[in-house]
Parts: structure tokens; sequence; C-alpha cells
């Protein structure tokens, strides 16, 4: 686990009232409410799903832009803009919900619950069935339940592996945080050499944005080094073509999509469950495709 203390919990504060750093306000952001973010992402729904053809010769010095900005700006939503890597997804909302004893804090501690938003979407341009496919999900945690309170959201990244896996249902991934990069020359080429430019473990997407919420700004957070998303034990599976409609919540009992949290620090042999995220709502979107963002912080390496 990563443990960091003090002013360090007061870098990623949930108070839209407590103010940044001049570092930290690059972009003007004193945070968002869920329905303003929902209202967005769930803005501009398609007729018919849509193939946008994202990262493609002519654009890898705005994808290095893009990739540089999405370490340092933590707005919940840009203008309009195309997503390069994961151009075509499907938002979901929710609830976020810890149930288990950990050692972990903010919103990984038990008894955490809050409103979530998510976007699953995969890697590239293969989208269906039997083809090769990234798949990741990325979600913002609101630590509130009320959906007009503004508040700064943790953000976290989750993919399956980079290169890609065959699986026939898109709910046989297994998203994680430090995903395997694989063979692909593609994947190597982003991840082992663009990404490196700008971060220290550029496959490391950090989870302290959660373990801090609602952590005084002189408190210890703790953080899990890894976790994984994993669809809940007995969920029927659904075969469709196109994995956006493989995840609309109409085909699961009660209409909720339910993934597990597990959890584990590096040294650790086995996953941990420690609660789970309930998604309830979709929307295949202009909004979530093109303006709904993710802020991935900088590494911060453990003391020690």
């Amino acid at each position: 686990m990563s443990r960091a203390v003090g002013t360090d919990a007061a870098a990623w504060s949930t108070s839209a009232s407590d103010g940044e750093s001049d570092r930290e306000a690059i972009f003007e952001y004193d945070g968002s409410t869920f329905s303003e973010v929902k209202a967005v992402a769930f803005s501009g729904p398609y007729a018919e799903l849509p193939h946008h053809r994202g990262l493609r010769p002519g654009r890898f010095v705005r994808f290095f832009n893009d990739s540089a900005r999405n370490l340092i700006d933590r707005r919940d939503i840009l203008p309009w803009y195309d997503k390069l890597i994961h151009a075509n997804g499907i938002c979901h909302t929710g609830k976020w919900q810890i149930d288990t004893d950990s050692p972990y804090t903010g919103y990984f501690a038990k008894g955490s619950e809050g409103l979530l938003i998510t976007r699953a979407s995969v890697a590239g341009n293969r989208l269906n069935a039997h083809e090769r496919r990234a798949f990741g999900i990325a979600g913002k945690v609101f630590p509130t339940m009320d959906p007009d309170r503004k508040v700064k959201p943790g953000n976290f990244v989750t993919v399956s592996s980079l290169s890609g896996t065959r699986n026939k249902q898109i709910t046989d991934y297994a998203p994680t945080n430090r995903p395997k990069v694989g063979l692909d020359p593609a994947a190597n080429l982003v991840n082992r050499v663009i990404f490196r430019l700008m971060d220290t473990r550029p496959g490391w997407r950090q989870l302290h944005p959660i373990s801090a919420l609602g952590v005084p700004r002189d408190g210890d957070v703790v953080t899990p080094d890894l976790m994984m998303l994993k669809i809940a034990d007995g969920t029927p599976k659904v075969h469709t073509h196109d994995f956006r409609d493989e995840l609309r919540v109409e085909h699961y009992p009660e209409r909720k999509l339910v993934y597990t949290i597990n959890v584990k620090d590096f040294d650790d042999p086995v996953w941990t469950r420690i609660g789970s995220i309930e998604l309830t709502e979709d929307a295949v979107a202009e909004g979530g495709d093109k303006r709904l963002h993710f802020w991935i912080p900088r590494d911060v390496p453990s003391p020690g």
C-alpha cells in the first residue's frame, strides 16, 4: 500500500472551497455536481451506434498534447474534443459502496458510499465480440449522495491487457489500474515510449484521489496499490455484436450492472473484495464520447 500524511492529503481535497496551489490551478476548477456532469455525459444520444476512428496518422502531436493535459487538467467536463485512444464508449451512473473492513482511507474505507459516473470503452477500433479488445472502465466517485452538491470527485482509470484479448463477452474482462502491456507494437509505443516521457511509472494509474476523499487536510492517506473491477458472480451473459449493446443495463436483473471492487498491495498473493459498484442508468451519447474527461494524476512515489 502507499501512504501519505498531512499535506499530501490536502492535495486531493474534496471540498470545492478549500482552494488550490498555483501549481494545481493551471486550469480553473472548483469542482462539479453529479447532476451537471451526468447531464453533459448523457447529452446528444446517438440514433445509431457510431464508430469513431480515434488515433490515426497525422494526430500523434495532438495525442502527445492530450496525454500531457490528462495529467494536469482536473476538470470533469471539457469543450468538445476527440478522444484518440478510447474513442468509443458507453457511460453509466450509479453508486460506489465499500462494505468490508480494509486498512485503507477515504472512499476505500468501510461504509463509504457515493454517487458514481463511469465510462466503459475499448482502445482502438476493435469494438465487437471475438475481436482482440482492450477494455477499460474510468470512473468519478462523488463523495456525496446529494446529486446537486458541488464536490471534487475522485477519478480512477482501469484497463485490461493493453494489447487486447479475444474474450467473447466484454463482461469477461477484469480491468485493473496496472494493466499488462502485452506484445502489440502500438500498445508498446504508446505506453513504453510516449507515456514514459511524461510520468515515472505510466502503466500504474494512481488511486490516491479516492483514498483521500473525505480525509482531513492533516490526516493520513492510505491507498491500495492495485484495484480490479470484476463482474459480480451470477451476472447473466449477454450476447451482442457491439460491446456497448452488451453493457446496457436493461439486459441485467433489476436493471443493475454490478462490478465488485477488489484491491491488493503489490506483495499480496490474492485480491480482496471490499465493495461494489452498481450501475443503474446508461447512455451512448456524444457528450460522453466528446466532453467527459477523467484526470489521471502523476505518479506520487511512496515514502520510504
